[in-house]
């Protein structure tokens, strides 16, 4: 009934028309209508019929601007559809310049920086101090979590050696020049930088694992990207942001990992006050306070080494260092 009455209220007008001609021609053919009532009639229901003609036609002009415009509309969101997909996508490759700059916005607000990698080569150059001078710009907490490669084993830092060794471009890469006791200084590198900031920032929170296996691979998580990388920005990153299932998802396994590691207590080594830049005698009592006692061989001249590896400030990248 609702039906009826809703098609009545939209044809009403017509209805009106045919009522009025059915009615003057059965008069007309009683012969009760005179030929004038008949002629006004005509030309009543006419002018009906025309009204609603023009009617019809502006309803469908003004439907297909509708359409047009929709239309129009629609073009343009799949125009946008290629770079919005790009920018909003889960998973891309990136590298070179384009990775550069997706690290360096990932650490504009990061309150967060998961590491789980080898030595930490670039964490401790570039990423540490940065996200460290922004969280003190505003006074706010950051953490810091670094699973990297067990410095007391020696053999583990030989196979990591042998491992991207064997998977150099070119014998002569830079891969060529290193050795297993290289690696370890530069994880002793890593630890001291990690507890040096850790005493200047109060708000700076350190969680640092050992790991004993050697991996080609890098993870990187911060508050809004995560980066999967191997050797360097000229390789192919594969970067994850704007999907926050897939970044929770890589945050509970990056956690999971942590807790299978060899736990590093930092808190240990708040005793030993670190000088800027630490003594010999400094580091050496900081890392017997950490468990992490250095090697009887390593003379003052090795210790050297470790303190200015871990307070050089420029991009391993460069030179091709470590990982």
């Amino acid at each position: 009934m609702k039906r009826i009455l809703a098609w009545i209220g939209v044809n009403i007008d017509i209805l009106v028309a045919l009522t009025v001609a059915i009615i003057v021609s059965a008069l007309d053919i009683a012969g009760i209508a005179t030929a004038e009532a008949v002629s006004n009639a005509t030309v009543a229901t006419l002018a009906v019929l025309a009204f609603v003609m023009l009617r019809s036609r502006m309803r469908a002009e003004s439907a297909e601007n509708v359409v047009e415009q929709a239309i129009v509309a629609a073009d343009r969101k799949i125009d946008l559809l290629p770079s919005r997909l790009q920018e909003q996508s889960a998973a891309r490759l990136v590298k070179g310049e384009e990775f550069n700059r997706l690290l360096a916005d990932a650490r504009l607000d990061t309150d967060r920086w998961i590491f789980k990698g080898s030595t930490g080569a670039y964490v401790r150059a570039v990423t540490l101090p940065e996200c460290l001078g922004r969280a003190r710009q505003g006074r706010r907490a950051l953490l810091v979590r670094l699973e990297i490669l067990d410095p007391n084993d020696i053999h583990l830092c030989e196979r990591f050696v042998r491992l991207h060794q064997s998977l150099a471009l070119s014998a002569d890469g830079p891969e060529s020049t290193w050795t297993g006791d290289g690696t370890r200084m530069e994880l002793y590198a890593t630890v001291l930088s990690a507890c040096w900031h850790h005493q200047r920032y109060e708000l700076l929170d350190v969680e640092i694992g050992f790991s004993s296996i050697a991996s080609t691979f890098r993870y990187e998580l911060s508050s809004r990207y995560m980066f999967i990388t191997q050797r360097g920005p000229d390789f192919p990153a594969t970067v994850i942001t704007g999907n926050a299932l897939a970044l929770d998802c890589w945050a509970t396994e990056l956690h999971a990992s942590m807790r299978q590691a060899r736990s590093l207590d930092i808190r240990r080594g708040a005793a030993v006050t670190l000088s800027s830049p630490p003594t010999v005698e400094e580091v050496r009592t900081l890392f017997e306070r950490l468990d992490l006692a250095l090697p009887e061989t390593y003379g003052d001249d090795d210790v050297d080494e470790i303190i200015r590896t871990a307070f050089k400030n420029s991009d391993p990248y460069d030179k091709a260092a470590w990982g």
